[in-house]
This record gives structure tokens, sequence and C-alpha cells, in this order.
């Protein structure tokens, strides 16, 4: 994050040569966003830009943080990325541009999902690796999730599970991992529409017309749409 944030800050002023003197570049794109509270009216969840910056700064020059400090900084670290993100998006837009309101517009591209030929032990690392709650799977003729708790009910009552590890997910299926059902929902549709149904298991699977149906383009979480 900090060399991400670097790289934003040398992009904005070149003849900079730290971090420190990125401060009032980035501190003008972060005010055109509106997760950044203003510093004169009452305190907000999102603490002022300057506190983000310099919790920031510091860490950066002090390689030694550890324990609960060092993770209060990555929580600064990660609010700042989240205000600068929110300002790279609308700055020098209309209202009209920053508009996004297909499902298109916030889904996550390039999904990872599984196969049936895959082992569990590959999901599980899949979701461990990633902190993924959810994969999709192609199974059957049609679009599946498996879920975290899923995969917890199956493995652990049996721990270490060597032998349910080793199964392929196919076998498991019929052995009882849980495939949860899932909506699919094209690109294109309105995600006003999506939220005024029932509420997703976790994850849409996102289609597109021009691709078979057992081909995700995207997937989208009410995480994308807060």
């Amino acid at each position: 994050m900090c060399f991400a944030i670097e790289g934003l800050g040398k992009r904005l002023n070149p003849k900079a040569k730290g971090l420190a003197d990125y401060h009032n570049v980035l501190q003008r794109l972060a005010k055109t966003s509106a997760l950044l509270p203003d510093e004169q009216v009452a305190p907000r969840a999102v603490k002022p830009f300057h506190v983000l910056f310099t919790s920031l700064r510091e860490a950066r020059n002090d390689a030694m943080h550890t324990g609960a400090f060092a993770r209060h900084v990555a929580a600064d670290a990660v609010t700042l990325c989240l205000v600068l993100e929110d300002a790279l998006m609308v700055e020098k837009k209309s209202e009209e541009e920053t508009k996004r309101l297909t499902v298109g517009d916030f889904m996550v591209s390039s999904p990872v999902v599984v196969h049936p030929w895959q082992t569990v032990e590959h999901a599980r690392q899949l979701m461990l690796l990633n902190s993924f709650s959810y994969l999709p799977i192609w199974h059957n003729e049609r679009w599946w999730l498996i879920a975290d708790i899923a995969m917890a009910k199956y493995l652990r009552p049996d721990w270490p599970a060597r032998s349910r590890l080793q199964k392929t997910l196919k076998q498991a299926a019929q052995d009882g991992l849980i495939f949860t059902s899932v909506e699919t929902v094209e690109r294109g549709a309105a995600v006003t529409d999506l939220l005024s149904h029932k509420a997703p298991p976790g994850l849409w699977l996102v289609l597109d017309k021009s691709y078979p149906v057992d081909h995700l383009v995207g997937v989208l979480s009410p995480f994308e749409l807060m």
C-alpha cells in the first residue's frame, strides 16, 4: 500500500522526493472523495486525511512496528487507500459520468472458479489463501457455490480428513459436501433491480449473452455495492 500511494504521489508531483512531499497533492485529491470527512464538522467514522497520512508515513519510515500497533497502522492505510480510490473514480467527472448503474459497472472480473474434477484440498487452499467465503463451480449443467461453512462442516468432524481432502469435488458432493444454488445475472442488469430481490447467499454470478452459459464474466457481492 505504501508503494502504491508513493507511486500515485509521484505521478501527481514528479519533482517530489519522498512520501512527505506528496502530502499536499494527495490531500487535494482525497478532498474530492465523499468518504473523507470535513474537518470542520462533527467527527465521522473515517479519520481526517492528515491523521491517516501521518500514520502511513511514520509506518513507512519505521519497519519495526509489530503486533497491535502494526494492525492499527494497516487499518489506517486501507482507509486512506479507499478514500484515494474513491477520489480517483470521481475526479474531473460530472455527476452523470460517475454514476454506476449496472452489474458490469461493479462486478469483479475474471473470477476464480473450481471444477468438479479438482480436489477438495485444492478448493480449501484457494479459500484460505484468498480469504474467499464462496467458490463458484459449474456442476450438472448449472452454477453452484461452495461456501466456507459447507467446507468446514464437511471436513472438521473427520479432521485431519486426509481421505476427504483427496476426493474430487464431484465425489465430495456425493459424500456430503453441500453445493448451494446461486442466482446468475446478466452483465447489463441494473443493480437496483438486484437489490429489490431477496438477498443472494453471498454472490451473484455474472453471465454475458455473448459467451456460453458455463463461462463466468464476473462475480458481484453486496460488499461491492456498499
